[in-house]
C-alpha cells in the first residue's frame, strides 16, 4: 500500500482496488496480498476503511470455503497448553 504521505481518498482507493465479493482462490490470494501489504505501515483513514472492507470480504470467503467446526474442550486445552508452553505434567497435582 502507499505511504500516508500520498493522501488518496476512499473513492480513489475503491477505483484502484475495486473490492467485490471474493469467489475464487486467486481473488482470495490477491485480497490477502493487499491486506498484508497494508499491515506494514501506518494507514490513512481512507486506507483503514478499505482495509476493514477487505478483511470482511476475506473472512466471508474463509467462512464459506474453510468452515471450522466448534472446538472441543480437549482441543482448546491442547491449544492453550501449546501457546503458553505448559507441560501436561504441570496440570496434575
Amino acid at each position: 500500500m502507499t505511504s500516508t504521505s500520498n493522501q488518496k481518498s476512499y473513492i480513489d482507493l475503491l477505483i484502484q482496488y475495486q473490492p467485490k465479493p471474493i469467489t475464487t482462490f486467486d481473488e482470495y490470494k490477491e485480497a490477502l496480498a493487499v491486506v498484508e501489504g497494508m499491515m506494514s505501515g501506518e494507514l490513512t483513514v481512507a486506507e483503514t476503511t478499505l482495509f476493514k472492507l477487505l478483511v470482511l470480504l476475506i473472512e466471508t470467503y474463509e467462512q464459506e470455503n474453510y468452515p471450522m467446526g466448534e472446538p472441543t474442550l480437549a482441543a482448546t486445552l491442547e491449544s492453550l497448553m501449546h501457546e503458553f508452553d505448559v507441560a501436561p505434567a504441570s496440570l496434575v497435582n
